[in-house]
């Protein structure tokens, strides 16, 4: 008997990775039929070459015209949902050899991305401010405002931010923008019981945010940079006898980034990783007490060939030079939004509710209340059907970088594609996207024994009567 070639049997490895992965969510949804439309969502997010909405879908698997508003219809469909769904993938995913922890701990990885929105009928788009300063949008600008977990990842020296989580952040929620992430990243340790690291930017370096993480009861610590004015208190000095009066709650007041200066001999200096270059660096620990949360914070004084940057986190035993490779590894989710955004074209939805009052597309500055619905819980399954259509793509995200740190070399041969500085041991998102939509194209063409292309293959055969053959008749007698 011949050889199986090793091309052939990788093929036949990634494609049963990936049929494992997708009986894994099948619980997310109630029917049958609703989780056959979701396999082929997803094989066509992979192989579309461009991202104009549901209709690339189509035109990528050679759907009937038929097709387009039963997409249109799963997305709105109440058969699934983002959280269902989201759940099943975490707890797929948290199962993966490629799950960086740290001290007994996951690494999550939080922030914020605003996507520009202009439709008048587009629920849940806002005003909002872009303060970044490296960006291209304006000051002002309406659109969605979405929060997104993704959890740390580690294959051959690389590390990815796999994407867990996201939603928009609606303006009336109870919640503010900065503690809604916590408190999902909270629900989801105590949901699994597994202790959590979440790395955050300077955003989140409020007191409501690091009280919610002492509400978690230790399933929960926060990393995050320190603002540049942050202020912190030493302890107060022990009361003398016999004196009247109340006893201090705070020490001497400390101007952090004062103490670089201040204070160089009590650095210390150490061999550190920072994005990816072994470097010197200097660093000085601090326990202090800051006001915010009327509580001891470990703040760390890292000083880098990049710059001064203060570190503080809610866990008072955590290493210097781990915090600063936490911290530097929370740029991989700034990596994950520019894939979502630029490579798959998650965010580049056109959802609307025609039973929306339609507002002005100028920005407008300060409170103002939000455009009435006249049939709301139409409206409500308009804004769950965007954030079904970003949970598709982060989901197919996710599966390319685990194929690329699982099967690197079968996928950077399966890609036949010519790169001028290729990557390292782990392929990068483009190629693994170009690899799978190759391996999904050439099963299609060859008619191969599969589920996922039997599901695609059915639908690809107009039915004798759609709807557009019905009213053809009638057309013709009038």
């Amino acid at each position: 008997m011949a050889a199986v070639p090793s091309t052939t049997k990788w093929r036949f490895f990634m494609m049963g990775y990936l049929e494992g992965l997708l009986r894994a969510l099948r619980p997310a949804f109630t029917r049958e039929a609703t989780f056959a439309w979701f396999v082929v969502a997803f094989a066509g997010v992979v192989t579309r070459s461009e991202v104009y909405g549901v209709s690339s879908i189509v035109r990528a698997l050679s759907l009937a015209p038929v097709c387009y508003p039963a997409l249109l219809h799963f997305f709105h469909s109440t058969a699934w949902n983002a959280e269902r769904l989201y759940r099943q993938w975490d707890d797929w995913l948290i199962r993966q050899p490629v799950v960086e922890s740290v001290a007994g701990r996951v690494v999550l990885l939080g922030d914020h991305t605003k996507q520009p929105k202009d439709g008048r009928r587009m629920p849940g788009v806002t005003t909002l401010h872009q303060d970044s300063e490296t960006s291209s949008k304006p000051s002002f600008f309406r659109g969605h405002h979405w929060g997104c977990l993704s959890l740390l990842g580690q294959a051959h020296g690389k590390r990815f931010a796999l994407p867990l989580w996201a939603e928009i952040h609606p303006d009336d929620s109870h919640d503010s923008r900065a503690t809604r992430l916590v408190n999902i990243a909270a629900a989801m340790g105590l949901r699994g019981g597994l202790p959590i690291f979440l790395v955050l930017d300077a955003f989140f370096a409020v007191g409501p945010v690091f009280a919610a993480a002492a509400a978690s009861q230790g399933v929960l610590h926060i990393l995050t940079r320190a603002k540049k004015n942050v202020v912190a208190y030493r302890q107060p000095p022990a009361p003398r006898p016999h004196r009247k009066g109340r006893r201090r709650v705070y020490g001497r007041k400390l101007k952090l980034m004062k103490l670089f200066d201040a204070r160089p001999q009590d650095f210390v200096s150490a061999e550190a990783v920072v994005y990816q270059k072994q470097e010197t660096v200097r660093y000085l620990v601090l326990d202090l007490i800051w006001k915010p949360v009327k509580g001891l914070v470990r703040f760390i004084l890292i000083e880098t060939s990049r710059g001064r940057i203060i570190l503080m986190s809610s866990d008072l035993t955590l290493d210097p030079l781990l915090a600063l490779s936490l911290y530097t590894a929370r740029v991989r989710i700034e990596s994950l939004f520019d894939s979502v955004k630029n490579l798959l074209g998650g965010l580049a939805y056109h959802f609307w509710s025609k039973y929306l009052e339609p507002v002005s597309r100028r920005p407008r500055r300060g409170s103002h209340p939000a455009p009435v619905s006249s049939r709301p819980d139409r409206t409500a399954n308009t804004l769950a059907a965007i954030e079904k259509f970003l949970a598709l793509h982060l989901i197919v995200l996710g599966t390319l970088q685990l194929l690329a740190a699982t099967f690197g070399d079968a996928v950077r041969e399966q890609a036949r594609c010519w790169l001028r500085t290729p990557s390292g041991a782990v392929p990068s998102d483009f190629v693994s996207r170009t690899a799978l939509a190759n391996l999904l194209l050439a099963n299609i063409r060859v008619l191969a024994e599969n589920p996922v292309i039997a599901l695609i293959r059915r639908r690809q055969i107009a039915p004798e009567k759609t709807a557009e053959n019905q009213l053809a008749p009638k057309r013709r007698a009038a």
